[in-house]
């Protein structure tokens, strides 16, 4: 998402004549594929992403990071233009309790990249369902971040019964556009374009993501920086040129109903790419509420004083809310060998959750400690939100009741690394 956020604001100042095209033009030739830089593979993952190992899926290799050593695996997918170091600030809380797996999605970081490859949100959601099968990996908790949000959901569509649960973090895929709009943006992501965002663009689009920007966080503008006009710089351009049209020919909000999983979607209150500001505007709030009420088993958290990505620049409150989530999830099903009595069994369990699950997912989250969480219909109650959120929290009522606000833990922050 990040990625379109660049290209929307270069627009943006290009039509309000704040850059000549000519200058723009002559910046990018300048610091653009010319440059000779290293090959994906030979980046430096950070030592909590450091176990690093790769599973074929056909004809892709992917790069996956496996922290931990619980009987629950927990799956985490980047988003647009990233890679798994981004969830650096996460894995090693997730790894005390369970098995991590952070993978590099095809055309991302270490693992393979090829024009052949579709990078269809389908095309990805196949492969996270190879690695699942690869590793026999048992109902494992699906995390997307952004497009990785999008994926996640695509998985669960695709593979119902898969994942235990879903946790979406700035999830991309719910807007839709017109088709004038839609093709605008295909239009304006080109591999060209993207190849050829300049050093100091790359780093100004890194800080877009955040509220404010952890200085631990800018490593992932230096490797971005370090691989341009690297030996396989060209296909991460396609990969990323391919992704965005797929993000918008490949919209879920309208699927939304048929996600049976129990889904833990966080949202900040600062993003500033979600909804779209320059084609749609509007609250990510309201966004957020409207989502969880098209979720059958959803709660939502909201962070504060966060932008687009809330599991790095929060992870403490981030961290604690899907601990949280994950403690009180519903015990897995068994990995036995069907037989005549478990299947009954299992027919009578399928028959008892019907008669339950109303409210499944809607009050998984009262009780939540006070200070790190806020309620969100208190915070609406005191005009702490829009009117368009509250409008929305109103008509919600017993979809809104697990839906908390969650205050990012800056102390999390001063323990990193200040390079």
């Amino acid at each position: 998402m990040h990625v379109l956020h660049t290209i929307l604001r270069l627009v943006h100042h290009l039509t309000r004549g704040r850059l000549g095209p000519a200058l723009l033009l002559v910046g990018l030739a300048a610091t653009g594929c010319a440059t000779t830089g290293q090959a994906f593979a030979d980046l430096e993952y950070p030592e909590a992403v450091s176990n690093l190992h790769t599973v074929e899926v056909g004809s892709v290799e992917v790069t996956y990071a496996d922290q931990g050593q619980g009987e629950q695996a927990v799956v985490l997918i980047h988003g647009l233009g990233s890679y798994l170091p981004v969830w650096k600030n996460n894995v090693p809380a997730l790894a005390e309790r369970y098995r991590v797996i952070a993978i590099d999605l095809p055309g991302y970081g270490k693992s393979s990249k090829s024009e052949d490859y579709a990078y269809s949100m389908a095309f990805f959601a196949e492969v996270v369902q190879g690695v699942i099968e690869q590793l026999e990996l048992h109902q494992p908790v699906v995390v997307g971040h952004s497009m990785g949000g999008q994926i996640a959901l695509t998985h669960a569509l695709r593979y119902p019964g898969v994942a235990r649960a879903l946790v979406l973090t700035s999830p991309a895929g719910l807007e839709t556009f017109e088709d004038g709009e839609a093709k605008w943006l295909a239009d304006a992501v080109t591999d060209e374009f993207t190849c050829l965002t300049p050093p100091d663009v790359v780093y100004e689009r890194l800080a877009a993501n955040f509220y404010r920007m952890p200085k631990d966080a800018r490593f992932m503008a230096t490797d971005r920086v370090a691989v341009i006009g690297g030996p396989d710089f060209p296909q991460y351009c396609q990969a990323v040129s391919r992704s965005v049209r797929a993000m918008l020919d490949e919209p879920v909000y309208e699927r939304l109903p048929e996600v049976t999983a129990p889904v833990l979607v966080l949202f900040a209150r600062q993003d500033p790419l979600i909804p779209n500001p320059f084609l749609h505007g509007g609250s990510t709030e309201r966004m957020a509420r409207r989502t969880v009420k098209q979720l059958p088993h959803a709660e939502l958290k909201i962070l504060r004083k966060t932008g687009h990505m809330a599991q790095f620049e929060s992870h403490a409150a981030w961290n604690e809310a899907v601990l949280e989530f994950l403690a009180k999830l519903p015990a897995p099903a068994l990995k036995t060998e069907p037989t005549e009595q478990t299947e009954k069994n299992e027919k009578n369990e399928k028959n008892e959750q019907t008669e339950t699950t109303e409210g499944d997912g809607k009050d998984a989250s009262d009780g939540e400690d006070a200070g790190d969480v806020e309620d969100a219909n208190e915070a609406e109650d005191a005009g702490d939100a829009d009117a368009d959120a509250v409008e929305d929290g109103a008509d919600a009522d017993a979809d809104t009741a697990g839906e908390d606000e969650a205050t990012p833990a800056g102390d999390g922050e001063s323990d990193e690394e200040r390079p």
